[in-house]
């Protein structure tokens, strides 16, 4: 259906007015048709608006249609928009424009949580506020936080996106349809720490060894973290944050941080179950681990090599990023009373 002309209000304005056609043209500067279409409208229909129900009749996205497409979402919003579309017989095309422009859904990705417990919302919601309050002097710019992760040899993939074009199934094979993962890979521990303006240099915690107490203060604190913070901070006052887990919140880590450190997040301030507030976790690792594991290793050392490589080449630019995000994120746990933020 063609778009009414944009002049037509002014055509009918000057014919009203007792301007001949010809003038008109001239005036306007448009078409002789688009005049002489415009005015002989107005004369049969009396009116330049558009006729009621000009353009083709809908004939998929119907009104009745769009209220059973509604009532099957009620039902079960977890219903694919593909599997909507064959079930009544229409174009994906179509269940598209039924759900995203007349019922103005959007699809989220579901996604895990551990889950909080009544007591567990309120203490994320009191120690957000007074960190967010901590954060009006800039304190989060000086703040180290820190946090561990485990990395396979194997590489992680998407089966829902992860696709090879090939002419035939065994030519998708030769070119890595199918993709072998072990039970028990080969792993490693790793830790880091960043900041606004820097990174700490990635440590690897030797395979067999737990991570208790003594062995965060001696391999982690003492040699990895300490050397590296009094370097980059160069007598600046700096804050170490660190997470609930038994190594960080024991009485032995706590009374080292407090000898050792100009500053730190002690176990009785920072929100419990909140990997959201973590820079490390809600952005750092998952990049990394797109990069790491995007192809298999054929070894540990060879999974540490690409992991020093990709660390090394996060910029300064996506780490400060990543900081600024976390004040932002401790006014979404506070919005939702303690709750878990919204994401896309």
């Amino acid at each position: 259906m063609a778009p009414p002309s944009p002049h037509r209000s002014s055509i009918l304005n000057l014919f009203k007015a007792g301007v001949p056609p010809v003038d008109i043209i001239k005036r306007l500067g448009v078409p002789s048709r688009t005049v002489y279409d415009s005015i002989s409208r107005f004369k049969k229909l009396g009116t330049f608006l558009d006729r009621c129900g000009r353009g083709r009749k809908p004939t998929v996205v119907t009104p009745d249609r769009i209220k059973a497409v509604k009532e099957r979402i009620r039902r079960n919003p977890h219903r694919s928009i593909r599997k909507m579309a064959k079930g009544m017989k229409i174009s994906s095309r179509s269940m598209g424009r039924i759900v995203k422009d007349k019922l103005k859904l959007t699809c989220y990705r579901v996604r895990k949580a551990a889950i909080l417990s009544e007591a567990t919302t309120k203490k994320r919601l009191e120690r957000s506020k007074k960190l967010l309050q901590r954060t009006r002097n800039g304190e989060h710019l000086v703040t180290v936080l820190s946090d561990e992760k485990l990395f396979t040899v194997q590489a992680e993939f998407n089966p829902q996106n992860h696709r090879v074009l090939a002419e035939t199934s065994e030519e998708a094979f030769a070119n890595g349809r199918t993709i072998h993962q072990a039970s028990h890979p080969a792993s490693v521990m790793v830790f880091g720490a960043v900041c606004a303006d820097g990174k700490s240099p990635l440590l690897f915690v030797d395979q067999g060894v737990k991570i208790n107490k003594e062995v965060y203060i001696s391999q982690i604190l003492e040699k990895t973290l300490l050397p590296w913070a009094q370097k980059h901070f160069n007598g600046r006052r700096w804050v170490f944050q660190q997470d609930g887990a038994p190594a960080h919140t024991a009485k032995l880590s706590q009374q080292w941080c407090e000898t050792h450190l100009p500053a730190f997040i002690p176990k009785d301030e920072w929100p419990p179950s909140s990997p959201d507030l973590n820079p490390l976790d809600y952005s750092i690792w998952g990049v990394l681990q797109n990069k790491v594991n995007a192809k298999p290793h054929s070894s540990i050392e060879a999974l540490k090599n690409t992991l020093v490589k990709e660390w090394d080449a996060l910029s300064p630019e996506y780490l400060r990023a990543t900081i600024d995000a976390y004040p932002r994120r401790l006014r979404a746990v506070i919005e939702k009373r303690g709750g878990r933020m919204e994401q896309d």
